[in-house]
């Protein structure tokens, strides 16, 4: 994809002149006036590189502005605080929970806080989320693309020239849904964080912690890997007091029998009962003269299934 285009809307925009614009992105002038220019002598894929990170972190910035209000569980703050002692340990970790819990909005909660430190010693946040088709080479691809560095190659090659990149910095890697990624994917990570001097972590649900410890894998396929975890946390999940107080301060003071009725629909998960507190004040609204507990049956539909 050719970014002279968005690039001079960009710069457009903001009234923003090449100069700055170089400054923006690291990159010397001349370099980005040739690439805009379409002038020989211009390294069109190193400058793309670059512009492709910048882009990806202003998308994800103005994503991160429209979440929710941070809610500081436990979990939350537990998540904060290890991603901060992985960072400032240089260590490899393994956090692991139920799914709803909040693991990814802590995530984004601390990249965003990162991001609007005033600090030249904060850390490069590179976050990648895992799916089940994501392959070593993708992967690969993802975290380079972040650090501005060309990533068409084979997944050895990309790796190699992570690696000589991240030296060159401070960086910290963010695996979510880190239960998705395969053998070849982790041996990978295990190798960027050996010769990368920078914290990784694994994010993910308790399959997680199982690829690990329960025995279904050939014995010491990830024995390596995981002789290198310092950090190795079992996320709690919403406790009930939370979840009281998240009730509370969204719906005010109801009546327990209705306070009950919420926590028997959303158990631990804080995913879940912010979708049905949302569904059950949009309800509400729709049907004010209906009592409340009326209501949860019908917001609760819209969850997959009960907690039992």
């Amino acid at each position: 994809m050719d970014l002279r285009p968005q690039t001079r809307g960009y710069m457009k925009d903001r009234h923003l002149t090449r100069q700055q614009m170089a400054e923006l992105i690291d990159v010397r002038c001349h370099s980005l006036a040739k690439y805009l220019d379409n002038l020989p002598g211009c390294s069109k894929e190193s400058v793309e590189a670059v512009l492709r990170a910048y882009f990806l972190k202003l998308e994800r910035v103005e994503a991160r502005a429209k979440r929710p209000e941070f809610i500081p569980t436990l979990t939350a703050n537990l998540i904060l605080e290890k991603l901060a002692e992985a960072d400032e340990r240089q260590a490899l970790a393994l956090l692991y929970g139920p799914p709803g819990v909040g693991k990814t909005f802590a995530i984004e909660e601390f990249v965003d806080r990162v991001e609007k430190q005033n600090n030249p010693e904060k850390p490069e946040v590179l976050l990648v989320t895992a799916h089940s088709a994501l392959t070593p080479k993708s992967l690969m691809a993802a975290l380079c693309l972040q650090v501005g560095i060309p990533h068409q190659a084979t997944a050895s090659t990309l790796a190699e020239s992570l690696v000589r990149k991240l030296q060159t910095g401070h960086y910290l890697i963010i695996v979510d849904e880190a239960n998705h990624l395969n053998i070849e994917a982790m041996e990978l990570l295990r190798y960027v964080y050996d010769l990368g001097r920078l914290g990784v972590v694994l994010v993910g649900t308790l399959r997680l912690y199982e690829i690990f410890t329960d025995g279904s894998r050939p014995a010491g396929e990830l024995e390596q890997l995981w002789s290198r975890v310092g950090i190795c946390e079992l996320l709690p999940g919403l406790t009930e007091y939370e979840a009281r107080q998240v009730i509370q301060k969204t719906l005010g003071r109801i009546p327990e029998i209705t306070t009950k009725q919420i926590l028997r629909q959303t158990g631990n998960s804080i995913r879940r009962l912010a979708r049905l507190l949302e569904h059950l004040a949009e309800l509400k609204e729709l049907n004010g003269d209906r009592d409340l507990a009326d209501l949860i049956p019908v917001a609760g539909e819209s969850l997959l299934a009960p907690v039992r």
